[in-house]
């Protein structure tokens, strides 16, 4: 398992599924972290380190956010530039705040509007302007 620290806005994008890769620089300290010298045919080459599980976190103290996400498969983009964690299943979420995503938002939206026509049908009914 590895561990990633992550700002506020990509965290909540990692738990409501928006995004599937998370991009790390190609930097010292990720190439220290994420590649295996290998001997091969007497030549040195670098194998990129799998990972099955990333724990994933936003803040600092015992009481932040965090998510232990599968982690399917790590790669490196010669395009980007970037190293890549492709990211699965949440198996485990800790200390997660109450937020609404959209969703929620919406189906909150529809039955506040429910509601309120409800009401007003009743008011129609009560009110008698239309007679059987």
């Amino acid at each position: 398992m590895y561990k990633l620290s992550i700002n506020k806005e990509l965290f909540e994008k990692v738990l409501f599924k928006k995004i599937n890769i998370l991009e790390k620089e190609n930097n010292n300290y990720w190439k220290k972290e994420l590649l295996e010298p290998v001997i091969k045919d007497d030549k040195l080459t670098y194998t990129i380190k799998q990972i099955k599980k990333l724990l994933i976190t936003n803040g600092l103290g015992d009481d932040k956010p965090q998510l232990l996400v599968e982690c399917l498969k790590v790669d490196y983009s010669i395009e980007k530039g970037l190293f890549e964690f492709y990211l699965g299943k949440i198996l485990e979420q800790k200390n997660i705040p109450e937020i609404d995503d959209e969703k929620d938002i919406l189906i909150k939206q529809l039955l506040d509007e429910k509601k309120e026509l409800m009401n007003i049908l009743e008011e129609i009914k009560k009110s008698k302007i239309f007679k059987n």
